[in-house]
């Protein structure tokens, strides 16, 4: 079964558990409140220009095969995202996901269109989840108009 989500009312939920106290990807959270949480975590890791936090967010099984950036695997992504820190590519930035819609179907959820802007303009963004035993986590990124 497929499920479309917005990703807009998945943070304002997740949110509103941080502030209460009661954010857990336990077994009790839904696939949605769960990605939401991790799309929380990514988006305020790369506005905190953490590469550490960043890459946390990625699964191990991390794989690419797109022309748009180097990085097959999460080795790859790792050495791209601290290039572009050091380039000054995350200086500034603003990433803009309350219209992306979420579709889950099948321990997979691809969110799409996310926004990000920084000094050189705008690019967007697809993201591939899977459910894997940690939790949901991100195993591609397509980005367009680089």
């Amino acid at each position: 079964m497929r499920q479309i989500l917005s990703v807009g009312i998945l943070l304002g939920i997740a949110a509103i558990l941080v502030t209460s106290g009661c954010a857990t990807t336990g077994s009790g959270a839904s696939d949605g409140d769960q990605i939401g949480a991790l799309l929380g975590q990514w988006k305020a890791a790369v506005l905190a220009v953490d590469a550490d936090k960043i890459m946390a967010t990625y699964s191990e099984n991390f794989s690419h095969d797109g022309y748009e950036y180097d990085a097959e695997d999460k080795a790859g992504l790792r050495e791209y995202v601290e290039v572009s820190i050091a380039q000054g590519n995350f200086d500034d930035v603003e990433v803009y996901m309350e219209d992306a819609d979420i579709a889950i179907e099948e321990g997979t959820a691809t969110v799409y269109p996310i926004e990000y802007t920084n000094w050189e303009g705008t690019i967007t963004i697809e993201l591939t989840l899977t459910k894997e035993k940690a939790g949901w986590l991100i195993n591609d990124m397509v980005i367009e108009g680089l």
